[in-house]
């Protein structure tokens, strides 16, 4: 695994449409579909994760396999974050995806405030990883390759002494992570949706 400090604009669009279509064009239960219903298009979308990804890079955060056949942004709360200046960056291009501050602004409401429960980084008094996003390029996908980016973050985690969690939009996909070594925490709703919040610990709690 390496940290990922530049990448061409090629293959951060690639990158990024890969993100996009992972929740553009999954097969969602109902009362599923997480961020989807906020964008008027899958190009759109992606261009709100490339706000990730770019954050990612500048603020070290964004690592790759050895070969790039899968990307991972984990952040943590000993201060490995995107800084000011990239949440500055990263919130106009989220603007630009959703078509204004407002529609931002709305989206965020929805998609945090209104949660009927609070997300875990929220109820949790003590450190954590966060796995933000994870995306396994097409060609490698059903390699292993997912559980070899979930390994790496579980040992940050471990070094840190603390838990690493993440959410998800779907009830495959929060399968698919409890396979790997997480355990679901609680299921809530945002936007309407239901959003799965997941924990990995290394004592199992």
């Amino acid at each position: 695994m390496k940290k990922v400090r530049s990448l061409s604009k090629e293959k951060i669009d690639e990158i990024s449409a890969l993100i996009g279509a992972s929740f553009w064009d999954y097969p969602y239960e109902p009362r599923e579909g997480g961020l989807k219903p906020f964008f008027p298009s899958k190009a759109a979308m992606t261009e709100y994760m490339k706000s990730f990804v770019i954050a990612g890079i500048e603020s070290g955060t964004f690592y790759s396999t050895d070969n790039g056949e899968g990307y991972i942004l984990i952040t943590d709360t000993k201060g490995n974050h995107p800084g000011f200046g990239s949440i500055i960056r990263m919130a106009r291009r989220m603007k630009n995806a959703l078509g204004g501050w407002g529609k931002l602004f709305s989206f965020l409401k929805q998609a945090n405030s209104g949660c009927d429960k609070k997300p875990l980084e929220i109820l949790m008094k003590k450190q954590y990883v966060k796995v933000e996003m994870l995306i396994v390029t097409e060609k490698y996908q059903g390699q292993g390759y997912m559980r070899k980016l979930m390994e790496f973050a579980y040992k940050i985690a471990d070094k840190n002494g603390c838990p690493c969690i993440l959410d998800t939009d779907a009830k495959g996909k929060c399968d698919r992570y409890v396979h790997l070594g997480m355990k679901l925490v609680q299921t809530r709703k945002a936007g309407g949706c239901k959003i799965y919040d997941l924990m990995y610990s290394k004592d199992g709690v």
